[in-house]
């Protein structure tokens, strides 16, 4: 019972903050330069100028706020226009002419098909029903976790034997709290821009879920008498995080890449050779790979892009990472790493009608699918289609 209502009362902390502070946070005070423009609309008159007739007294050009959707495009006065909805890159390199009003509002369309606000303009009637969604999830996925680590014995908060975190595991948990923290990073920013927070605040706000849902696991485990709190866990948690802001600061640099995540049942699962068998796969970590997608296309120059197939735009490349004979000896065990093709699922020109489709098309893209992969060993090469 203590831990669950700690576990609420953190939550509910950081859900506060998220409510009290959307509608006036600005951290970057610019706006995403590589979003397609699907709505513009202010309450006074307005215009868009070319270079040859701006009132460059009156014109106030915004700093751009690189986001992870695009890069490097320009837009032109006949691209702005209503109802525009595609995931090709533009960059907003035009200048607009306006007057200060807190009711001017900005929104740009992302490749996930949210929408990149400059102001947050929150609709309570999703947000609401997000966070309390959020929470039960949150208690829902504890008490699974409970489960299936059969942990009952409930002690003063301790750290693990610092040893036996470095070496557990081929360092696989580790891995497995970064890609965690920074996919819950990723996805809830995506759902408080839904939301109606600003693009400034959903990366932040979405960052910091993503590393407090990480954080109340820790502090969990740190509760757990067979288990502790593990700061190399938490330095995995806050890179995982970190990586996902620092993708929207430099996307020129970050941009291309992915963390993405395969599974399949574990011969050692299926022989029963762990130590302790397995009640879920979060535990079998031989059946587990840890990728990093490049999509070369991102760092095309655009000269390049121009007559680059459309179709070859999705394929790059991943290297992997795994484990095995972890499961008789967790604390040895073998490295595996993996070269292997890879699709960025968001780049593929298919239903981009849909906002809903393009949301369901960048989680997939978590996953890496099945595709020719090398595998190398300490006891040898293999090849072949791997997941």
């Amino acid at each position: 019972m203590m831990l669950y209502c700690y576990r609420l009362l953190l939550i509910t902390l950081v859900l506060f903050v998220c409510v009290s502070k959307a509608q006036n946070i600005a951290f970057l005070n610019n706006v995403p330069a590589d979003t397609a423009v699907y709505y513009y609309r202010t309450n006074i008159d307005n215009t868009i100028t070319d270079d040859a007739s701006k009132p460059k007294e009156q014109n106030r050009t915004k700093a751009p706020f690189h986001s992870l959707a695009f890069k490097n495009n320009n837009l032109t006065v006949e691209q702005f226009i209503e109802g525009r909805k595609t995931y090709i890159p533009v960059s907003l390199n035009q200048d607009i002419k306006y007057e200060e009003n807190s009711e001017d509002e900005y929104q740009y369309q992302m490749i996930d098909g949210t929408y990149w606000r400059e102001q947050s303009e929150i609709n309570y009637s999703r947000l609401f029903p997000l966070l309390g969604t959020m929470l039960t999830i949150n208690l829902a996925i504890y008490q699974y976790q409970r489960g299936v680590w059969d942990q009952n014995e409930i002690t003063g908060l301790h750290s693990i034997n610092w040893w036996i975190d470095v070496h557990n595991y081929q360092r696989m948990d580790k891995l497995g709290h970064f890609t965690d923290a920074y996919f819950v990073s990723d996805l809830t920013s995506k759902l408080y821009r839904w939301s109606g927070l600003s693009g400034e605040s959903s990366v932040w706000f979405g960052a910091l879920t993503g590393w407090v849902w990480m954080l109340e696991m820790e502090i969990s485990d740190g509760l757990f008498a067979d288990w502790g709190f593990s700061w190399l866990d938490l330095s995995a948690n806050t890179l995982g995080s970190g990586f996902f802001v620092l993708q929207q600061y430099f996307p020129e640099v970050l941009g291309g890449l992915h963390p993405k995540f395969s599974y399949h049942v574990s011969d050692a699962w299926r022989n029963k050779t762990y130590t302790k068998n397995p009640k879920s796969f979060i535990d079998d970590y031989e059946g587990m790979t840890f990728w990093l997608a490049i999509n070369p296309h991102h760092y095309f120059p655009d000269s390049w892009k121009r007559d680059y197939p459309k179709w070859l735009a999705p394929l790059g490349v991943a290297i992997g990472y795994g484990a095995e004979g972890i499961a008789a000896t967790p604390q040895f065990g073998r490295p595996q790493w993996f070269v292997g093709l890879d699709l960025d699922l968001r780049k593929i020109d298919f239903g981009n009608e849909s906002d809903l489709f393009k949301f369901f098309k960048s989680e997939l893209n978590f996953i890496r699918l099945p595709m020719p992969t090398v595998r190398l060993t300490p006891t040898g090469i293999w090849y072949g289609i791997y997941f």
